[in-house]
C-alpha cells in the first residue's frame, strides 16, 4: 500500500489579531529554516525554534512541515501576484516596447521580493504539489498582459491571450535565468535584446530598444 503524502492544508484559519501574527511568525521561521538548512533538513521542530513559538503553536496551525510550506508558498504567490496588480492599470496606453520594459521591471521586481526564498520555493513547489498556486501567478500575469495586448491593433486572427502566454513565459525564463547567474538585474543588452523581439512580434516596426532610448537621448 503506497504511503499517505503528509497534509498540505493548514489546520485552521487565523482569525484573531494575534493568531495572524503568530502564523506569520511561523512562516518566517519556516522561510529561515528553508534557506539555511533546505527542504530535506527542515522540521517543525527547528521551524518552531526559528520562530520562537512553541512545537504546539505550530501544530495548531499546520499538521506537517508541507503545510507550513503550503502556507508559505501562498504568502510568497500573493506578494508576487500583488507587483503585477500594482503594474497592470499602468500598461494602459502604453507602446509595445514601453510596456514590455515595465512587464521586464515587474517581473526582475516580483523576483527580488526575497530571491533566497524564491529560489527555494521553486524548487520545492512540485515536490508540496502546490503548483496551483503557480499556475494563479501566471494566470494573473498573463491576464493583465493579455487586457492590454487586446488594446493594441493587431492583424486579424492574433490572439491576445496567446501572445500574453509568449510574452510572460518567455520574460519569466529569462529573468529567472538571469538572476540564478548572480546578476542583480538583467544586463543592458539582454534586456534589450529581449524588449526588441518581443515588442516587434506585437509590432513590427518597433525600433530596437537601443536606438530608441538613443533617441530619447
Amino acid at each position: 500500500m503506497p504511503p499517505v503524502p503528509p497534509a498540505t492544508s493548514p489546520r485552521k484559519r487565523p482569525v484573531q489579531a494575534r493568531s495572524r501574527a503568530t502564523v506569520e511568525t511561523i512562516l518566517d521561521g519556516a522561510a529561515h529554516i528553508l534557506i539555511r538548512d533546505g527542504f530535506d533538513r527542515a522540521t517543525t521542530t527547528r521551524i518552531a525554534e526559528a520562530a520562537g513559538v512553541g512545537i504546539g503553536s505550530l501544530y495548531q496551525y499546520f499538521p506537517s512541515k508541507e503545510a507550513v510550506v503550503a502556507a508559505l508558498i501562498d504568502r510568497h504567490a500573493a506578494a508576487l501576484i500583488r507587483v503585477f496588480d500594482d503594474l497592470a492599470p499602468r500598461l494602459a496606453g502604453r507602446p509595445p516596447a514601453e510596456a514590455v520594459a515595465m512587464i521586464v521591471a515587474a517581473a526582475t521586481d516580483a523576483h527580488r521580493l526575497h530571491p533566497a526564498l524564491h529560489r527555494v520555493l521553486n524548487e520545492q513547489v512540485p515536490r508540496i504539489g502546490d503548483m496551483a498556486r503557480i499556475r494563479d501567478v501566471s494566470a494573473t500575469i498573463t491576464g493583465h498582459v493579455a487586457r492590454w495586448i487586446a488594446t493594441l491593433p493587431l492583424a486579424p486572427g492574433r490572439d491576445p491571450v496567446i501572445l500574453a502566454v509568449l510574452v510572460e513565459r518567455s520574460i519569466e525564463a529569462v529573468v529567472h535565468g538571469a538572476l540564478a547567474d548572480g546578476h542583480d538585474r538583467l544586463p543592458r543588452a539582454l534586456h534589450d535584446e529581449l524588449v526588441t523581439m518581443l515588442a516587434r512580434h506585437l509590432a513590427p516596426d518597433t525600433p530596437r530598444q537601443d536606438q530608441r532610448i538613443s533617441k530619447a537621448s
